[in-house]
C-alpha cells in the first residue's frame, strides 16, 4: 500500500515540474544582446536590436511579416550581419510602441532577459526622452538590471550593427567582460547599469552617469602633445584593434537629459570623487603606481560657507618607471584635476559625483528639501578638495 502512495505521489510531482507554469522554451524566444534607440522623423524613434538566431541558416533567412506595416510605424526586413545574429529595426512614435510592433511582426517572443547594452543616440539624450526610453524596457519588456546604459554620437543601430565578438568569445559573453574590464581601469563611470541610472534619474539627490562611446576608422594617427592617451573621447584613438567601437569616458545627466560628456581620464577622477575608484595600477607623469590598499574618499557640505568638500586619502606604491615626484606633488595633481572636474560638473547642471546625498541630510522633509533649490546652490558652491599621498 505504501508503494502505491508513493508512487502516486511522484507522478503528481512529476506532472507539476513538467508543466512550463508560464515559463518560456528557448526556442519560442527572440534573446535581444544589444538594443539601440535613434530619433526618426516626425517626431518618431527607430529602435533596433542584436539578437541571437539559433543557426547559422536562421540568421541568413527573412521573415516577410518583419516587412508589414502599421500604421505610420514600419519595422525593416530582417539582417543577418554575421553568422549566429540577426538585427531587426521598427520604427514608431516611442520606444514601446516600436517594441511591440518588432514583438507583434516577430515568429518568437521577444525577450529582454540576456540584454547586455542599451545604446541610446545622443540627440536622444540630451532631450528629456530617456528616462521614459529606459523604463519602458526595464518595466514593459523586463530588460535586466545589469543592462549597461550606452550614449554615441553615431547613429546607434550601426553602432550594435558593427559590434562583434573578438578574443574567442561569444557576443554577449564579451560584452560582459568588456564592461567588466573598463569599469576595473576606471574608464567608464560606476553605476551605469539600467537600474541604478533609472535610480539616479528619479531620486533627486544625484545625476546619472552613462557609458560614453562612439566608432573609430582607425584613420585616425593624431597623438596631442602634452596630453595622456585617454584624456579624450572615443572615437578619437590613436590605435588599431580589432574592435570598432570604442568605450570611453561618460555621458553625464541633469535629471533625465544629458548634459555634457567627460573624457577617459575626467572619468577616472569622477570614480575617485564618487568613492568607486577601484584597487588598481595607472600611470602618472611616466611612471607606474600601484594603490596598494582602497583608496578612502569623503564628501561632505561645509555646514557655514556650503563648499563641496572632498577628502581624499590615497596609499601609492612606485612599481615602474622613474619620478622625482613626491607624494605632495602627486597630492596637488589630484587636487587640481578633481576641483577642475567639479567645477566642469557644476557648468554642466551635473551632481553626477553626488554632493545633493549630503546636502539632502539637513532637510526635515521631503518639502523642505525641493524648496531649498539645491541645483542652484551647487552650481554656485566653492570647491574645497583636499588630498593626502603616501609612497612607498
Amino acid at each position: 500500500m505504501k508503494k502505491w502512495i508513493l508512487a502516486a505521489l511522484s507522478c503528481a510531482i512529476l506532472s507539476l515540474l513538467c508543466g512550463c507554469s508560464g515559463g518560456m522554451e528557448i526556442e519560442s524566444g527572440l534573446f535581444v544582446l544589444s538594443l539601440a534607440v535613434d530619433p526618426a522623423p516626425e517626431g518618431n524613434m527607430t529602435v533596433t536590436i542584436k539578437a541571437l538566431s539559433g543557426t547559422q541558416e536562421a540568421a541568413g533567412g527573412e521573415d516577410a511579416s518583419a516587412k508589414a506595416a502599421q500604421g505610420d510605424a514600419q519595422p525593416s526586413a530582417l539582417e543577418s550581419p554575421e553568422p549566429g545574429y540577426i538585427v531587426m529595426s521598427a520604427t514608431a512614435k516611442s520606444c514601446l510602441l516600436a517594441l511591440d510592433l518588432l514583438s507583434a511582426t516577430t515568429p518568437r517572443t521577444l525577450n529582454l532577459s540576456q540584454l547586455k547594452e542599451i545604446v541610446i543616440n545622443e540627440t536622444l539624450a540630451r532631450s528629456q526622452a530617456t528616462l521614459s526610453i529606459l523604463k519602458e524596457i526595464h518595466s514593459l519588456y523586463r530588460a535586466g538590471d545589469d543592462a549597461v546604459v550606452v550614449v554615441t554620437p553615431d547613429d546607434a543601430g550601426d553602432f550594435i550593427r558593427r559590434q562583434r565578438a573578438v578574443l574567442g568569445l561569444r557576443l554577449s559573453k564579451y560584452l560582459q567582460v568588456l564592461f567588466e574590464h573598463f569599469e576595473d581601469i576606471d574608464t567608464i563611470p560606476p553605476d551605469a547599469e539600467l537600474a541604478a541610472v533609472i535610480a539616479a534619474m528619479e531620486s533627486g539627490v544625484v545625476d546619472a552617469a552613462a557609458v560614453y562611446a562612439a566608432g573609430n576608422s582607425f584613420d585616425n594617427t593624431l597623438v596631442l602633445s602634452g596630453t595622456a592617451e585617454t584624456d579624450r573621447l572615443p572615437g578619437h584613438l590613436p590605435r588599431t584593434a580589432p574592435a570598432q567601437n570604442e568605450y570611453l569616458g561618460s555621458a553625464v545627466f541633469s535629471g533625465a537629459a544629458m548634459t555634457g560628456v567627460l573624457t577617459g581620464d575626467e572619468t577616472g577622477i569622477l570614480c575617485l570623487l564618487a568613492g568607486k575608484a577601484r584597487t588598481r595600477t595607472f600611470t602618472l607623469s611616466g611612471a607606474q603606481y600601484k594603490t596598494n590598499i582602497p583608496t578612502r574618499v569623503t564628501r561632505r557640505i561645509d555646514p557655514q560657507s556650503g563648499a563641496l568638500c572632498v577628502d581624499i586619502r590615497m596609499n601609492l606604491t612606485r612599481i615602474a618607471g622613474e619620478s622625482s615626484q613626491t607624494g605632495a606633488d602627486i597630492a596637488r595633481q589630484i587636487e587640481t584635476g578633481a576641483a577642475a572636474l567639479i567645477a566642469r560638473l557644476q557648468a554642466m547642471g551635473s551632481d553626477a559625483v553626488g554632493f545633493g546625498r549630503a546636502a539632502v541630510r539637513r532637510s526635515l522633509t521631503i518639502q523642505a528639501w525641493r524648496a531649498s533649490d539645491w541645483m542652484t546652490l551647487y552650481s554656485a558652491a566653492p570647491v574645497r578638495v583636499t588630498a593626502q599621498v603616501r609612497l612607498k
